[in-house]
């Protein structure tokens, strides 16, 4: 204490408790350890109520991350913070963050620095391009790998899908071991990288995919089916052994899950059409569903499977329904079965 009843020596507050940067940037600046923590917890205290004010700390917190402290934990927590903040100010911090994570991957202070790398995932992809393999390095070395980092994936699949290439056999083997925790950034990562036009290093994340498709969950069960149906766009024959469940999802209460099962069933049909006999009723039965990709890819599939049967039912979408969408693919599996 600087005298009996004061505050302690450091604290970075003006006299009526506001944060004042000039005097917390100057204490960041100096070498003395308790003035600089004393500097970080007044950061730490403003973010709830300030962040703006906080983001001209973050030269001097990314600096911090490469000294001999023993509160890099608070440093990454104002970190992940700021980025919620102002991703453009902590992105220029990505180089420091990754080589902090990837000497320390199973610290404390990691699982916040990779929060922090997924809040720059959403709005500054390509700084996080070049880190790829650094960090599935990171996440595969923490225990039970970090949803938090699978998230930085799944976050840069959303705009440069085949930057994640050399993560899939990391995110596969999050997934076996995990399924239903890491099973909705997984899927999402890899469906995704599915539908550009970067190869596929693997496919083994195919089986545990399966293995959700009829999950209670809908987030699980949607993404699962809906990364099959983004395999099948490339490679139907890795798909064909879920065609029975996917019958299956065909009758879920979720229109999302009927879409997406009945667009997987309809790409694997392109390709091979002989998988298409154990679900010709449960499609018949789509094509009046309510909801209208359901009717829609519905329709694709049984034009793919030629099947006869269907020719009044789509003849009718193709002239009446609401959708033209529907009317449009009706149309086209008409031309098939005719």
């Amino acid at each position: 204490m600087d005298r009996e009843g004061g505050r302690a020596v450091g604290t970075p507050q003006s006299g009526d408790g506001a944060f004042d940067l000039p005097a917390v940037l100057a204490r960041l600046d100096t070498d003395d350890r308790d003035e600089q923590r004393a500097a970080v917890r007044a950061v730490r205290d403003t973010l709830a109520d300030d962040p703006a004010a906080c983001l001209p700390t973050v030269p001097k917190l990314r600096r911090l991350l490469g000294d001999d402290v023993d509160f890099h934990e608070e440093v990454a927590y104002c970190l992940a913070e700021l980025a919620t903040e102002s991703t453009a100010d902590v992105a220029p911090s990505t180089d420091e963050i990754v080589a902090f994570a990837a000497e320390n991957p199973g610290g404390p202070a990691t699982a916040e620095l990779l929060r922090c790398l997924a809040t720059i995932a959403v709005d500054q992809p390509s700084a996080l391009v070049d880190h790829v393999d650094a960090i599935a390095d990171v996440v595969d070395r923490r225990p039970g790998y970090d949803r938090r980092g699978l998230k930085i994936f799944q976050r840069l699949s959303a705009e440069t899908p085949g930057a994640i290439q050399s993560a899939v056999p990391l995110l596969t083997a999050a997934l076996e071991a995990d399924p239903e925790r890491h099973g909705v950034p997984v899927l999402s990562a890899v469906g995704r990288l599915a539908r550009s036009q970067t190869p596929l290093p693997t496919l083994d994340f195919v089986d545990p995919a399966l293995e959700l498709v009829d999950h209670d969950a809908v987030p699980l069960r949607r993404n699962a089916v809906g990364c099959l149906a983004d395999v099948a766009r490339r490679t139907p024959t890795a798909v064909e052994p879920a065609v029975p469940a996917l019958a299956t999802a065909l009758e879920h209460d979720d229109g999302e899950t009927r879409a997406n099962a009945a667009v997987a069933i309809a790409r694997v049909t392109a390709e091979l059409t002989s998988v298409l006999e154990p679900v010709r009723e449960p499609l018949l039965e789509r094509l009046a569903d309510d909801h209208d990709r359901v009717r829609a890819n519905a329709a694709v599939a049984l034009g793919y499977g030629r099947v006869d049967a269907a020719a009044d039912r789509l003849a009718a979408l193709a002239h009446e329904d609401p959708n033209p969408d529907v009317r449009e693919r009706a149309s086209w599996a008409l031309d098939q079965v005719s």
